[in-house]
């Protein structure tokens, strides 16, 4: 039996009651998907200090510390990245768990655990996430001893579109990634290419990212193919390029955002480039107010995907009388 994985907008609610109760966590997730990120982005929503210790790059001595002399006793001197304060509180993030060496995962038993390694103690307003890549993602993962395993809770991570899209909007990812996922969610994240593939870059929420960046940079994607080839991987590059064209045939966006155009496309692709261009370019809500007016002309479908990716990028435009109008004619619709 299979257990079922979770999105980033689950993953936080989760990782939230786990925060409280105090229990460490290991968080199970392909490269790329933002694991990382989010224990980051939680550390700074709750006000905690974060500590991030790749464990791969460790040796189990770099753990438990050195030893020095005394009082004519040996006593462990802790690593520098360990917190001392007891007055502090904070995550103790413990990356590439999985990735670690088999003699690192077994110091860190005692320190999931009880709390402590050697002479060194957690302070107790820590807490403890640890993460690392599924072990069939052709990494270098090794599988936890089953004490180690016990000693967590453990979630399986996953990306999914309807997740990215909203952190998407919120952080200005470029509109021709937004549009083309729109169309080929299934490529956010794809499968790690095989050993013979000369190309080794394959898709995921980080590598749709980045090609964001260089979009911002260079929009004319005819000069940088290899680079998006060497980015999100060949085959999705082709689609992805292909899919850009798109953005030619579209009605002015300004145009729809000051209540001048009517035009409506009819392919499905050039509706998913349209909407996530008009959000891209939305900036106030005297624009919402027309965008209101042409989103009555579109199927249904994509009538109520654009105003639902409006009110990620502002929820403000919920207070409009235009809104309340719009629901009485979509609102069965709205899930």
């Amino acid at each position: 039996m299979v257990t079922p994985s979770i999105g980033t907008i689950e993953l936080y609610k989760q990782l939230e009651v786990l925060l409280i109760s105090d229990v460490p966590v290991f968080i199970h997730g392909s490269p790329g998907i933002g694991k990382s990120y989010i224990v980051n982005d939680i550390a700074k929503r709750n006000d905690l200090e974060l500590v991030d210790v790749r464990l791969s790059q460790l040796d189990a001595v770099d753990l438990r510390g050195i030893p020095t002399i005394t009082n004519n006793q040996t006593v462990w001197m802790p690593p520098v990245f360990l917190p001392l304060d007891e007055n502090s509180s904070g995550i103790l993030f413990l990356d590439e768990l999985n990735s670690a060496s088999l003699s690192v995962q077994a110091a860190i038993y005692q320190l999931v655990l009880d709390r402590k390694i050697g002479e060194y103690s957690l302070p107790k307003n820590w807490k403890i996430v640890c993460a690392g890549n599924k072990i069939n993602d052709k990494g270098i993962v090794f599988k936890l001893p089953s004490p180690l395993v016990n000693r967590m809770v453990h979630l399986l991570l996953e990306a999914k579109y309807d997740d990215f899209k909203n952190w998407a909007i919120l952080n200005g990812i470029h509109s021709y990634i937004l549009g083309f996922l729109g169309f080929r969610p299934d490529l956010l994240s794809s499968e790690v290419p095989n050993a013979s593939e000369t190309n080794p870059a394959f898709c995921t929420p980080r590598a749709w990212s980045m090609m964001s960046n260089i979009l911002k940079t260079q929009s004319n994607v005819n000069l940088i193919s290899p680079i998006i080839y060497g980015t999100v991987g060949y085959a999705a590059a082709v689609e992805f390029i292909s899919f850009i064209k798109v953005y030619k045939t579209l009605p002015n966006i300004d145009d729809i955002l000051n209540g001048t155009c009517e035009i409506i496309p009819s392919e499905p692709s050039a509706l998913y480039a349209l909407c996530s261009a008009v959000i891209e370019k939305y900036e106030n809500t005297n624009q919402a107010i027309n965008i209101f007016a042409y989103s009555k002309n579109l199927p249904v479908e994509f009538a109520v995907m654009l105003i639902k990716d409006l009110i990620v990028k502002d929820e403000n435009i919920a207070l409009l009388d235009e809104f309340d109008k719009w629901m009485e004619k979509y609102g069965d619709y709205i899930l």
